[in-house]
C-alpha cells in the first residue's frame, strides 16, 4: 500500500495510524482466506459441486493448523509439556463448557415450548422436540466461539482486522477504478 492507513481503534477510542507491518499481515491473511475461498467454491471437473465440502476443508485446515502449532511447541521440550499441562487443566472444562451450551440450548427450546426445562419433559415431549433439537447447530455454534477465540489469539490487535481489511479493500478499489479510468482515457474513440 502506498499511503499509510487509518481506522478507528475501538479500544484506544481514537483513529491511529495501522503500520506497515500490521498492513501486510492484514494483506497475508485476506489473500489467504480468498485462495481459500475460491478453491471451497471452485466448480469440480463433475458438475458444479464444490470439489471438497466445506466441513470437510475446514477440518483440514483445522488439522493443518493444529500441527503447525504442535510443530512450533515442539520445538522447546518446556513449551510441549506446558501445552499438555495446560490441556490437563482445561480440557475436561471446554467439554462441561460445550455440554452447559448444549443442555441450556435444550432447555431454551423445551421451555419455549413446554414452559419446562428438558429434563423435566416426559418422553413424549421430549420426542416432539427432536426436529428442534438439532446438535449439529448448537455444536456448529459452540465450535464458532472456539474458532472465533482461537483467531482473537492468532491475530494482533483483532479487534481492528476487520477495519483493516475493509480499508485496504477499498484503497484497492479505488486503485483499480483510477487504472480503470486511465485505461479508458488511452483508449482511442471508435470511427
Amino acid at each position: 500500500m502506498s499511503k499509510a492507513l487509518q481506522v478507528y481503534d475501538k479500544l484506544e477510542k481514537k483513529v491511529v495510524d495501522i503500520p506497515e507491518d500490521e498492513v501486510e499481515s492484514v494483506q497475508n491473511s485476506r489473500r489467504i482466506y480468498f485462495a481459500i475461498q475460491k478453491k471451497v467454491f471452485e466448480p469440480s471437473t463433475v458438475g458444479t459441486v464444490a470439489n471438497i465440502s466445506v466441513r470437510s476443508f475446514i477440518t483440514g485446515l483445522l488439522r493443518y493448523g493444529i500441527t503447525e502449532v504442535e510443530s512450533g511447541l515442539k520445538q522447546k521440550p518446556e513449551l510441549d509439556e506446558q501445552w499438555q499441562r495446560i490441556w490437563e487443566s482445561v480440557g475436561h472444562k471446554i467439554a462441561d463448557i460445550a455440554a452447559e451450551a448444549a443442555d441450556a440450548e435444550d432447555d431454551r427450546i423445551a421451555i419455549a415450548k413446554f414452559k419446562k426445562p428438558y429434563k423435566q419433559l416426559s418422553d413424549a415431549e421430549k420426542e416432539t422436540l427432536e426436529e428442534d433439537l438439532d446438535d449439529r447447530y448448537t455444536l456448529d455454534a459452540i465450535t464458532y466461539c472456539f474458532i472465533w477465540q482461537a483467531l482473537n489469539t492468532w491475530t494482533p490487535k483483532f479487534w481492528r482486522l476487520n477495519d483493516v481489511a475493509a480499508k485496504i479493500a477499498e484503497v484497492e478499489r479505488v486503485e483499480v477504478e483510477k487504472e480503470k479510468a486511465k485505461a479508458e482515457k488511452r483508449v482511442p474513440l471508435g470511427n
